[in-house]
């Protein structure tokens, strides 16, 4: 076979490409365009803020090894000298970890794209490449990654969910082996060096669960974030018109030597388990909440049908949030066609079941009752007991490296594609991980290199497994990037002039064994 220096581009996904995605499309069916006012299909789009608050996708791309050296010590008073091509570096490995100063994926906005470092290649005199340093995401506690293109079932790649934890994504390539590893007592003074392994690269698809001791929810414009921004030292966006929040605010609370994460989640409207209003895109976030404090708009037309229809849009999306423990806050008291009902409120609150003790009028405004409403949350956290972090996915949250894998150069598949043009020839793939990164480590600029490839083509079985399918002279095949092209004639002269005919189209210098020491067998 002739090696080829063109790069393949097969039909199918290559990795360096985003699965099946149109211009940075998110689940909202939108174009990642915040200038446009609308969506392909016509629906309102949603605000960037909103659309990046708990949702992002980023590349991510593991860095490549360094490449082997060929080299020979040629030191004075040093007999016969010897190969001294040191090994390329490790590329850097990919790391997803928790970062206590971020709570949304916002700023994956304005980088969608993480690569880690190469390796350094390796030189002369027996020395090897130094590893490269390994890239570090920063994500919010209760993130999960998944891959973009990853099957239906198919476990996530981490869940983080406490500060300092850390998952790896994805390995970097090795080193590839100066010659000095391939001296053998057969051939003392090799004439070859492997190119470092390709990093890995993918699209990751990331997803936020606020991870908040309390959830603070209502109807839009019940005075939520007001009550957040008395509570806690946030400085939430407060406005009297609805949905003025868009996206989940924390805020932390420390009073009497604790500690206390509040999370104001945007209104609720009646359907929007359906996808009704703002507050649906949100509600998983309350799942994470160990209890919710509802807060109730006292000057609504309904109070009460207000408390009812939210307390049904948590059961409908997810029955298990009827049983969560809540303080219901009676606010806005301040004004007077509010607080002259409390009262009332309380009763019809105790007849559809809430206790007395977990009933608060309060404004959030003037600070009224806001620390009696405080302390009940804190003992009701208490009676729950400490807080336990839970898994919701099967994440594999691999902690440490793997070990190396071996992969085997017998196994591979054979697929057959015509090619169009006169001459009748085909196209053959062949596919197997351990075939494609050893064409892929190929150093095609060096003969021995060549022969090399050749034999394990012929040891792995694949020679053979091409003849069986009928492959004929001047049909192409193709394993990973690189291309070649069959010859019947197989001998070694036939080899070296095909090498020397392509390293001449290529512009390459021909390297050979005439220009380095002579070989001993």
């Amino acid at each position: 076979m002739r090696p080829a220096p063109m790069q393949q581009q097969r039909g199918g996904s290559s990795p360096t490409q985003q699965p099946q995605q149109q211009p940075r499309r998110n689940e909202f069916g939108d174009d990642d365009d915040e200038d446009s006012g609308a969506s392909g299909d016509g629906r309102k789009r949603l605000p960037a803020e909103m659309r990046c608050f708990d949702t992002a996708r980023i590349m991510v791309k593991s860095g490549d090894g360094g490449n082997g050296c060929l080299a020979f010590r040629r030191e004075k008073f040093v007999e016969f000298g010897g190969p001294s091509g040191g090994n390329g570096g490790r590329g850097g490995n990919v790391w997803a970890e928790v970062d206590v100063g971020r709570n949304s994926l916002t700023s994956f906005r304005r980088r969608a794209h993480w690569r880690a470092d190469a390796g350094t290649n390796g030189t002369g005199s027996s020395m090897h490449g130094a590893n490269s340093e390994d890239l570090v995401i920063p994500v919010p506690a209760g993130t999960i990654l998944r891959r973009a293109d990853a099957a239906e079932g198919e476990a996530p790649l981490a869940e983080l969910l406490k500060p300092g934890d850390r998952a790896l994504l994805l390995v970097g390539g090795r080193g590839g082996r100066g010659n000095e590893s391939f001296k053998t007592h057969a051939n003392t003074a090799p004439t070859l060096a492997e190119k470092g392994e390709a990093g890995l690269e993918t699209w990751i698809d990331l997803e936020l669960k606020v991870v908040a001791d309390v959830g603070i929810i209502g109807v839009p414009n019940a005075g939520k974030s007001t009550l957040l921004s008395v509570l806690t030292s946030a400085k939430p966006k407060i406005a009297n018109y609805p949905f003025t929040t868009l996206v989940p605010n924390l805020g932390v609370c420390e009073m009497d030597y604790d500690t206390t994460v509040f999370a104001d989640v945007p209104g609720l409207l009646e359907g929007a388990h359906e996808g009704l209003g703002l507050g649906h895109e949100f509600l998983r976030h309350v799942q994470r909440c160990r209890a919710l404090v509802h807060v109730i708009d006292g000057t609504s037309p309904d109070p009460m049908g207000d408390w009812r229809a939210v307390r049904l849009e948590l059961e409908l999306f997810n029955p298990a949030l009827k049983d969560k423990r809540q303080v219901v806050a009676y606010n806005k008291i301040d004004v007077p066609d509010s607080g002259d009902f409390s009262d009332i409120m309380r009763e019809e609150l105790e007849a559809e079941g809430v206790a007395p003790g977990d009933i608060f009028p309060i404004s959030a405004v003037t600070g009224a009752g806001v620390i009696p409403l405080l302390r009940r949350v804190r003992q009701v956290l208490h009676e729950l007991g400490p807080a336990e972090l839970i898994y919701e996915t099967e994440a594999l949250n691999m902690r440490s490296m793997p070990a190396y894998e071996e992969r085997r150069l017998d196994d591979f598949s054979i697929e057959i594609e015509p090619l169009t043009g006169p001459g009748g020839h085909k196209a053959f793939y062949v596919d197997g991980d351990g075939l494609q990164r050893f064409a892929q480590m190929t150093n095609w600029d060096y003969y021995e290199a060549v022969k090399r490839f050749q034999k394990v083509l012929t040891a792995s079985g694949v020679d053979g497994a091409l003849k069986a399918r009928g492959i004929r002279e001047g049909d192409t095949v193709v394993i990973g990037e690189t291309e070649f092209e069959w010859q019947d004639d197989q001998s070694e002269n036939a080899l070296y002039k095909a090498f020397q005919d392509d390293m001449r189209a290529r512009g390459a210098s021909v390297q050979g064994g005439t220009h380095w020491p002579k070989q001993s067998f």
